[in-house]
């Protein structure tokens, strides 16, 4: 898995040092922050009730709630951390692609069904079918 995740992200050892605020800013050196953010990083770090609400939220919580009040260095942490998120949807749409898509069904139009697949909605189909009226002959 590592050897997998250095071919998709093969500048990630090189970044690291500057994205190690992203997962703790409370725990970081001001020095491993990039210059870009480093003022912001110590307004955020010596925050008391920025440090409450890390303890008690998530992460990606923490982030999207202080992207308001600190914009620059929250939306550089919520950029990398949807990096992840995107390239597992990526893996699964293809995944079901891959079971949908054979050699015997290899005309089929699935562009409708991939933009629904990954979704976390459920069908409610028994409701729809519930709602239609049959058709009755004459």
């Amino acid at each position: 898995m590592k050897d997998e995740f250095i071919r998709y992200f093969p500048d990630m050892y090189e970044k690291c040092e500057a994205w190690k605020f992203i997962r703790n800013p409370f725990q970081c050196e001001v020095a491993d922050v990039s210059d870009e953010v480093q003022e912001t990083f110590l307004e955020l770090k010596f925050n008391s009730s920025c440090e409450e609400d890390f303890k008690i939220l998530d992460l990606e919580t923490f982030w999207v709630k202080y992207l308001p009040v600190y914009p620059l260095i929250s939306h550089q942490s919520l950029r990398i951390l949807t990096v992840f998120g995107s390239t597992y949807l990526c893996a699964a749409v293809y995944s079901m692609l891959v079971a949908v898509k054979t050699k015997y069904r290899n005309r089929l139009n699935v562009e409708g069904g991939l933009r629904c697949a990954p979704s976390g909605i459920r069908s409610r189909i028994q409701d729809l079918v519930a709602k239609k009226q049959c058709q009755v002959s004459h």
